[in-house]
């Protein structure tokens, strides 16, 4: 039996959720003004940007395993503990910046560490009732939207005192975490039940990638997963440039382009996924929101000629609902798809594959971006994801109601 999360543990998990969004979106509105400053030709900008987001999510996909290894080893707490202070380095050099290596470096720290998310996961399965898990997860999840919403703003705002404030907020904020949680958060994994093995096995994160592939449906929804997941960590990276080069707009204004993605992450997952799974089932609700992508990826591929503010909210509204409507109906497919003795082989290699997306994504996007120009970059988006829904219509994907299933 486990025994319930803690009220001040919880709240300590929460909190570090909500920094570790906040530490990914803090940097969105104001990475190119920063990059600027060290890579003065306009058109290698975004090749930078681009390598900068990769670096993040390349190492951030091989930490996950050999930090959430290392918490079954060792335990959860100190695992969540290296990870605040690695962020709390990484903002900082970030900050100090002085060449650009130095970004790298902040950027590469943080992404090692932030793994760390993985011992949290597991902090939460070791001392919440199976009963109450998804109840955990959920508030989990809303946090980490209302995070992505807190850290553009956050990032947008502190840029007016200069370009390396937000970053060291973000340092100064990770100490204080790090520091309360090494007073008042408990260790949940008792020694007997940590692993007794800790071997090269345990640190390959290709290992999760086979257990997508065992499934020809599965395979299936991972490659539309994918072919969605590209376009937008292409968005995440070119969407700053985009409203600098064809408005002109400052840190403090592309700030609110990504809080209105964050805001529709939560109302689409939060407020209407629910009512729209009772009226459509899995699949239609997942090809709506593959079709509100299409669109929204395709007016910001018309920006460069019709630059409008009101044409740049509607197609980041529009995108972001699709988006976050979809990957929250994903799983569902996904489960409906896999028997249940390989449920967590296949979504572990499912999540993989979106990391490794996530890394492909912004090094493609900014070399377009650099090369082609911003109708080029988001045109590939949006036939990204028009590939994605052809390929979701033809399948035989079920709802997991058998009144709505759907062929």
């Amino acid at each position: 039996m486990t025994e319930p999360v803690q009220k001040r543990p919880l709240l300590f998990l929460l909190a570090t959720t909500f920094l570790f969004s906040v530490g990914i979106s803090l940097v969105f509105p104001v990475l190119p003004f920063i990059v600027m400053e060290y890579v003065p030709q306009v058109s290698q900008q975004a090749a930078v940007i681009g390598w900068l987001a990769a670096s993040f999510a390349l190492l951030s996909f091989f930490s996950a395993p050999v930090m959430g290894a290392l918490s079954d080893a060792y335990g959860r707490r100190p695992v969540l503990m290296l990870s605040l202070l690695g962020s709390a380095v990484g903002y900082l050099l970030f900050g100090i910046g002085g060449s650009l290596w130095m970004l790298f470096l902040g950027r590469g720290i943080d992404g090692l560490t932030a793994g760390g998310i993985s011992a949290l996961f597991g902090y939460v399965a070791d001392t919440t009732p199976e009963e109450e898990r998804g109840k955990t997860f959920g508030q989990i999840g809303a946090v980490f939207g209302a995070g992505f919403i807190v850290g553009p703003a956050i990032g947008g705002l502190l840029s007016h005192l200069s370009l390396s404030a937000p970053m060291f907020a973000a340092a100064a904020v990770c100490v204080l975490n790090l520091l309360w949680g090494y007073f008042i958060l408990p260790e949940s994994l008792a020694p007997e039940r940590r692993s007794k093995q800790f071997d090269a096995a345990h640190l390959n994160p290709f290992t999760q990638l086979r257990g997508a592939l065992a499934f020809p449906l599965v395979r299936r929804l991972v490659t539309v997963s994918v072919l969605f997941i590209l376009p937008f960590s292409l968005m995440q990276l070119a969407l700053s440039l985009l409203a600098r080069d064809t408005l002109g707009w400052g840190p403090g204004q592309v700030s609110t382009t990504f809080i209105v993605v964050g805001v529709c992450d939560i109302l689409g997952q939060g407020v209407l996924l629910p009512h729209l799974l009772r009226w459509l089932g899995e699949k239609r609700v997942a090809t709506m929101a593959l079709g509100m992508g299409v669109v929204g990826m395709t007016c910001l591929a018309l920006l460069p000629l019709l630059p409008l503010t009101a044409l740049l909210y509607t197609s980041v509204l529009l995108f972001s609902l699709g988006e976050g409507i979809f990957n929250a109906t994903l799983g569902a497919m996904i489960s409906v798809a896999t028997p249940a003795d390989a449920q967590g082989r296949v979504q572990g290699g499912a999540q993989a594959f979106g990391s490794l997306a996530q890394v492909a994504g912004p090094l493609a996007g900014g070399q377009l971006y650099s090369r082609f120009g911003p109708t080029a970059t988001f045109g590939t988006g949006a036939a990204l994801v028009a590939l994605a829904l052809v390929l979701l219509t033809g399948s035989r994907v079920q709802a997991s109601r058998p009144q709505e299933a759907v062929g």
